[in-house]
């Protein structure tokens, strides 16, 4: 059985005649009868009630018309459907829990002036876990405040950021900046390990005068104030973030540290054989 085979059993279906029918395919009635009785011999059931007089759909007949009707149909609208698909290219982007709040607006802004040739597949996840779901192909590109030195992921800088001393803001009315000499003796509240990504800055600011404790971290934003309000402590964090901002002015402050060479860095990462990732990475490289 073939799709013309079903094409010639509609037309006459809808008919009930053969020379309309065979009018309607511009053929001539001796094939199309001829097709039909091929159809009714593959399915070993009559199709039509033939006479003289009317043709009519024998009962097999009346069990097809629904059945042709809708591989017909179906058949006919392959094209369209081949033709009208997304072929948009996926990508899976990962971002981490802090970003620039500028870079996160122009980002967005990438974001969106691509979605005609690319479908973006959005997942937050801390830069920690960056490498190995690019590794493991779970994603194309991250962008995330750790680098690599696996040779085969690609690095691009994006951006660096100074980070600032978050303080109780009675504790310094009227500063503008502070030094780390203003912190010797307070504690450093470090964050979550996926935000403190400074490996050895604790033994830097130890050495200093600040007092390190490993059990003081918190976890969240309400957790930092309660510390800062509570304790003679500190934490960094980028002058200007979504953390920054989300702090109540009249409770904590972000000052910078003048003597503290301390930055945030924000890179995108890739695996650098997925070259038809390369003009998202253009893009993006430009977004900062």
């Amino acid at each position: 059985m073939e799709i013309h085979h079903l094409r010639y059993f509609l037309a006459v279906a809808r008919e009930l005649n053969f020379t309309r029918a065979a009018r309607s395919l511009h053929m001539s009635v001796p094939p199309l009868s001829q097709r039909i009785r091929d159809l009714e011999r593959e399915l070993g059931e009559p199709l039509f009630d033939r006479s003289t007089h009317h043709t009519r759909l024998s009962a097999a007949g009346e069990a097809l018309l629904p059945l042709a009707e809708s591989v017909v149909s179906g058949f006919d609208a392959i094209p369209e459907r081949i033709q009208s698909r997304d072929r948009r290219t996926d990508v899976r982007l990962a971002v981490p829990d802090v970003l620039n709040p500028l870079h996160r607006r122009r980002l967005s802004d990438s974001l969106r002036s691509m979605q005609e040739g690319y479908r973006f597949s959005l997942r937050q996840m801390p830069s920690l876990n960056m490498e190995s779901a690019l590794l493991a192909n779970s994603l194309d590109l991250a962008i995330s405040h750790l680098g690599t030195t696996d040779d085969r992921l690609s690095t691009i800088v994006l951006y660096r950021e100074p980070l600032g001393a978050v303080v109780d803001t009675s504790l310094f009315p009227g500063r503008t900046s502070l030094t780390l000499a203003d912190l010797r003796g307070f504690q450093y509240l470090q964050g979550p390990r996926h935000w403190d990504l400074g490996e050895r800055r604790a033994e830097q600011l130890a050495a200093r005068g600040v007092q390190v404790d490993p059990d003081a971290q918190f976890s969240d934003l309400s957790g930092l104030q309660i510390f800062l309000r509570s304790t003679k402590s500190f934490a960094l964090a980028p002058l200007e973030s979504n953390t920054a901002l989300a702090l109540d002015p009249a409770e904590c402050t972000v000052l910078p540290v003048e003597d503290l060479a301390a930055t945030l860095t924000t890179f995108l990462l890739r695996r650098t054989a997925q070259t038809a990732m390369d003009p998202v990475v253009e893009v993006l490289r430009h977004a900062r």
